[in-house]
């Protein structure tokens, strides 16, 4: 089985699916609810995000501010409270995903009900941090990784500004590692160096990925990042697990995170 790795620069939110199922995005009817979650191990408020499918590009989803959230453990039923400062995302209360458990999604939504069910691969540690000097004292970030796996990395460091102060600078990125079968690093895209100063601080977090979830990333990756090669799915095959008439995907990560302050 071919390893593939590769990163996109923009800071997204992905899911991952236990019983993935086409679903062709090319021409739509009527709006379709886009789902985004993700449950963690970590000890936080998980979100769910929700909005609708539209025409231009060019706009911004319309949120879904006013449907009804349950995320179920096998056990308990967690009810979601939409966060009025940020239209279409809805927040558990504290709660940490746990290795092992199955976990379901509920959406009421315009009299619609959705669903979708997922759970976890386990996690494996972060490899040694890589990272190399390049032209003009800044450091570009290596990628190492062999684990199918989602790592976002967060860089953060300050810099003088017109004004005598100091700048605080952040920089975001996905980087991931699939198993696939059909498809090569020769017709990912090129992308710009990762680059960052001596004296940032970078922040790692690792996510496990399921078999599922690879397939979702992978079909995804191939709509937005990977065109022009000779395997590339066709438009609109992204996958999905959520129930007819939603798109987007429900997942559950084990993380493991680390930060490192570049000497």
């Amino acid at each position: 089985m071919r390893k593939l790795t590769s990163y996109i620069i923009t800071l997204s939110i992905f899911l991952s699916c236990e019983e993935a199922s086409d679903q062709s995005l090319e021409i739509i009817d009527q709006p379709l609810l886009v789902v985004d979650g993700r449950l963690t191990n970590e000890r936080i408020p998980q979100e769910v995000r929700l909005s609708l499918t539209f025409d231009d590009i060019n706009e911004e989803p319309p949120p879904v501010t006013d449907a009804i959230v349950v995320i179920n453990d096998g056990t308990t039923n967690f009810f979601l409270t939409h966060d009025d400062d940020r239209p279409g995302v809805y927040l558990t209360d504290t709660l940490q995903a746990l290795f092992g458990k199955f976990y379901t999604l509920f959406i009421l939504h315009d009299d619609n009900e959705y669903f979708a069910f997922a759970t976890s691969s386990i996690g494996t540690p972060l490899p040694s941090l890589t990272i190399q000097e390049n032209d003009g004292d800044m450091f570009e970030y290596i990628h190492t990784e062999t684990v199918p796996s989602m790592t976002e990395i967060r860089v953060e460091w300050s810099e003088p500004n017109s004004s005598g102060g100091m700048d605080q600078v952040a920089k975001e990125a996905f980087f991931y590692t699939l198993d696939v079968v059909d498809i090569t690093k020769t017709f990912a895209p090129e992308k710009e160096p990762f680059t960052f100063p001596r004296g940032a601080t970078i922040y790692r977090k690792k996510y496990s990925l399921t078999e599922e979830h690879q397939r979702f990333l992978r079909s995804f990756l191939a709509e937005v990042d990977w065109r022009g090669g000779g395997f590339d799915v066709a438009a609109g095959n992204v996958l999905t697990n959520l129930s007819e008439g939603a798109i987007g995907y429900f997942s559950v990560s084990m993380v493991i995170s680390d930060s490192n302050v570049v000497e």
